[in-house]
C-alpha cells in the first residue's frame, strides 16, 4: 500500500511539474509575441538577410503582392514564395513581372490547396488537414523569420504552422498581414482569422482602423 501511495504521489508531482512547465512556456511565448508586436521587423543581433515567406494566391492577390514587393529591399529580405498546387496563374504573373524574384527555383514552394471555391465543408476538413501537414514540413525546413501575407486562404495554415513551431521549438517569426485593397468595409475571412495573431496588420482604408483598432494604415499602398 505504501509503495502504491508513493507511486501515486510521484505521478502527481510529475503531472504538476509538467503543467507548470507548459504554463511557463505559454507565458514566455505570449511575452515574446508582445515584444515582437512592438517591432515586428526588427531582429536584434541578426546579420545578413531575413528569410521571408511570401504566400501568393489566385485572383488579384498575386498582383497586389507583386505591387507590395516593390517596396521590399531584396538584399535585406530573402523571399521564398508559396503557391497552391491548383493555382496555375500566380507563378506566370510573378515570372512575367518580377523575373528577378523567381530566378532561384529553390525558393519556389508548391503546397496542396486547403480549400477550393465551392468545396463542401466535410471534404474541406480532409484537404485542410493535408495542407496543414505540408505547411508544417515547409515551415520547419525553411525556418522563416517573417511571414508576408495578403489574403489567400493558403495563408491560414502557413501562419498557424509557423506559430505552432514557434511555440514548440522556440523560434521567432513575425506575421505581417496586408489586407486586400478591395476590402473597403470589412475584412476578408483570412483577415479575420489572422487579425488576432498578426504582429502587423495593415489595411488600405483609414475607416477600417476605427472598426479594427489593431489595424494600421499608410493609405493606399498599391
Amino acid at each position: 500500500v505504501l509503495g502504491s501511495n508513493m507511486e501515486g504521489s510521484s505521478t502527481y508531482v510529475w503531472l504538476l511539474v509538467t503543467v507548470a512547465c507548459v504554463i511557463l512556456r505559454l507565458l514566455c511565448w505570449a511575452a515574446s509575441r508582445l515584444r515582437l508586436r512592438a517591432s515586428p521587423c526588427k531582429f536584434p543581433g541578426r546579420t545578413g538577410s531575413v528569410v521571408t515567406l511570401v504566400v501568393l494566391g489566385s485572383g488579384g492577390h498575386t498582383m497586389e503582392m507583386i505591387g507590395l514587393l516593390r517596396e521590399v529591399d531584396q538584399s535585406r529580405y530573402s523571399c521564398h514564395f508559396v503557391i497552391a498546387d491548383t493555382d496555375t496563374s500566380s507563378l506566370k504573373k510573378l515570372s512575367a513581372l518580377r523575373p528577378d524574384l523567381v530566378a532561384d527555383t529553390n525558393k519556389l514552394h508548391i503546397i496542396p490547396r486547403s480549400r477550393e471555391v465551392g468545396q463542401s465543408l466535410r471534404s474541406s476538413v480532409v484537404s485542410t488537414s493535408i495542407a496543414s501537414l505540408s505547411c508544417l514540413k515547409l515551415v520547419w525546413r525553411i525556418h522563416p523569420q517573417v511571414l508576408f501575407l495578403n489574403g489567400p486562404g493558403t495563408c491560414v495554415p502557413i501562419a498557424f504552422a509557423a506559430l505552432l513551431l514557434e511555440l514548440l521549438c522556440f523560434r521567432t517569426v513575425a506575421v505581417i498581414f496586408v489586407e486586400s485593397f478591395c476590402r473597403v468595409k470589412t475584412l476578408s475571412v483570412t483577415g479575420m482569422l489572422l487579425y488576432p495573431v498578426a504582429d502587423l496588420f495593415v489595411v488600405h482604408w483609414a475607416h477600417l482602423v476605427d472598426r479594427y483598432p489593431k489595424a494600421q494604415t499608410c493609405g493606399v499602398l498599391l
